[in-house]
């Protein structure tokens, strides 16, 4: 950032909205694969009835029984013949959806392969304890890929990224926030953020993407000859602080590096489950938005203005250092009480909004005489001036003699 003059625009005028049916603005972060089931897949089912008809219904519900013990297996990491029975009224309540793999119909028989969605909030009674497991709060996936020399994060590009966008994301636990990148996305998501520390930038993220912290699925690839085996090292990391959660190697004997990305996505799923399930995906309170600092009530006769207002300005920021001296001088400034940061281009114009007590032309005047300019909504800092020489003083002009008196006292005529 200090070398390059990276631009890091972070968009804090209004939450991303990810809900199914609604379109997000163009500027706003694109979710993808968002569920609200919890998927069971590849049921096999072979059933018989008076109907091809009533042969199907049977299906489907044989598909639910064999489908609970399996989920509540996989949340709970118990056998699935632990489970707990369910009467057929209490599953046709809490399924969602059958979704049909594979089917056929002969006369009366049928035979199908068969993925059961379960509503997650209605199955969360039957689930008990492992309640809290059906689903993780939402976590934001971010994938890094290294294909020899080059790392990528959020590329769209990326076959790494587009592996994750495949995995049915209802068949996990984790509540994954996958996002179809712009190019903000990915100047913002690049492979160099997945391992910086800053919490205050990693703030910003969490809430422009609405989330309560991130999960970092890394792969590394080792390509071999074209028909030669494929392997990749997997790590799995949680938070900004890049915990490790797990890391395998993987092979796939044909080189086939679609079909390793995907079995590495079910691994790095196992994982992050894994970690769910043992209580090790605790969000980091400080990713939380500050609470506001609540003022006393001052009397009537001030009311809210005792709370101060927001007035937005743009000043230039050449380095990252001269971000901070600036907003370690507006600190200062009499009558502003906060400084925040709205968005910031180090080589270009940074917004930051004051919260000051002051009325407009008494924020002028207060910055003037700290040195400051404000001009409308720009502040300008500026620079030292050198000092100019003095000129020389100049001599005054010479004052000609009196005139001659002559002889008598009388002056010439």
């Amino acid at each position: 950032m200090r070398a390059f003059g990276i631009l890091l625009f972070l968009v804090l005028s209004g939450s991303p909205s990810f809900a199914q049916g609604k379109r997000p603005a163009a500027s706003a972060p694109v979710a993808v694969g968002e569920s609200s089931g919890l998927v069971v897949p590849g049921i096999e089912v072979e059933t018989v009835g008076k109907t091809s008809k009533d042969a199907r219904m049977n299906g489907w519900r044989e598909a639910q029984r064999l489908a609970w013990p399996q989920l509540w297996s996989r949340l709970s990491g118990l056998p699935a013949g632990q489970a707990p029975r369910l009467p057929d009224s209490a599953l046709d309540n809490i399924v969602a959806a059958i979704e049909v793999e594979r089917e056929a119909v002969r006369d009366r028989l049928y035979v199908a392969r068969l993925s059961v969605v379960f509503d997650r909030a209605r199955a969360a009674p039957f689930l008990g304890s492992y309640a809290g497991f059906a689903q993780s709060p939402p976590m934001l996936l971010f994938p890094v890929l290294q294909d020899a020399a080059t790392r990528s994060g959020y590329d769209p590009e990326s076959p790494w990224v587009e592996a994750w966008i495949r995995f049915r994301a209802g068949e996990s636990a984790i509540d994954y926030i996958r996002l179809r990148a712009s190019p903000s996305d990915t100047l913002l998501l690049s492979a160099f953020q997945a391992e910086r520390p800053d919490i205050a930038i990693w703030r910003q993220l969490i809430e422009r993407y609405q989330v309560a912290d991130v999960l970092v699925a890394e792969l590394i690839l080792e390509r071999g000859l074209p028909g030669a085996p494929a392997s990749a090292l997997l790590i799995t990391r949680f938070g900004p602080g890049g915990r490790e959660v797990g890391r395998v190697r993987l092979t796939n004997p044909r080189g086939d590096i679609a079909a390793l990305m995907d079995t590495a996505v079910r691994e790095a799923d196992t994982r992050f489950t894994a970690a769910l399930r043992s209580g090790l995906l605790v969000p980091d309170p400080a990713l939380a938005p500050p609470e506001p600092i609540e003022v006393p009530d001052l009397g009537p006769e001030i009311g809210r203005e005792a709370q101060g207002r927001l007035v937005e300005i743009d000043v230039e920021t050449p380095t990252d250092a001269a971000l901070a001296a600036i907003e370690a001088r507006l600190r200062e400034v009499p009558g502003v009480t906060a400084v925040q940061l709205r968005s910031f281009v180090i080589g270009g114009t940074t917004r930051l909004a004051l919260r000051t007590l002051l009325g407009p032309e008494d924020l002028a005047l207060v910055l003037e005489a700290e040195g400051l300019s404000l001009e409308g909504n720009r502040l300008r800092v500026p620079a030292t001036a050198s000092p100019q020489p003095q000129p020389p003083p100049q001599a005054a002009p010479a004052t000609p003699p009196p005139p001659a008196e002559r002889p008598g006292g009388q002056g010439m005529p």
